[in-house]
């Protein structure tokens, strides 16, 4: 059995780096405090892995003989076969899109669960506006989170991909 801890400490490395990106974007556009802030991007984050690895994990068996050889080459030993840029490309926008739903579901999921006061709500400010409708204030809050989610795993993602692109021209030298 080989024990991948390069991976797990890769792994380790890019939550560090999303809950600290995303925590600062949640605390910069939702206005919550910087301890929520984090708690929401760490729980976030840890279940969109855990999701993510569980589905690698079900999905590997259902691979064809080459295109499982190929993954589990780059994701264990970070080496590309052929045409296997093209295949990680699809995969990142797969990947991409796919922890964002589900890091947007948990966020909700969590909100629910553990404060059903969420801390967004400034309808009263909206209230004001004669601009907004009753629907487009009650809308407000989940919008606002919704970009703050979207917009810090954009960041995350942009460098975690920079620090692949570095990690890579590392191993190419």
């Amino acid at each position: 059995m080989v024990f991948p801890l390069p991976t797990i400490l890769l792994q380790t490395f890019f939550l560090t780096i999303s809950v600290a990106i995303e925590s600062s974007v949640f605390y910069a556009r939702c206005q919550v405090s910087r301890k929520t802030s984090v708690e929401y991007a760490l729980a976030i984050n840890l279940i969109s892995a855990c999701v993510g690895w569980i589905f690698f994990f079900y999905v590997e068996p259902f691979l064809s003989p080459d295109l499982k050889i190929q993954l589990v080459t780059y994701v264990f030993l970070n080496q590309l076969g052929e045409g296997g840029l093209s295949l990680i490309f699809f995969i990142g926008f797969f990947v991409f899109w796919a922890n964002f739903s589900i890091k947007l579901i948990s966020l909700n999921l969590f909100n629910k669960i553990v404060d059903s006061a969420y801390p967004l709500k400034l309808e009263s400010e909206l209230e004001e506006d004669y601009r907004y409708s009753p629907r487009k204030i009650k809308k407000a809050p989940e919008r606002r989170q919704a970009m703050a989610v979207l917009w810090g795993h954009s960041y995350s993602h942009s460098i975690i991909l920079l620090v692949l692109w570095l990690k890579n021209i590392q191993n190419t030298s």
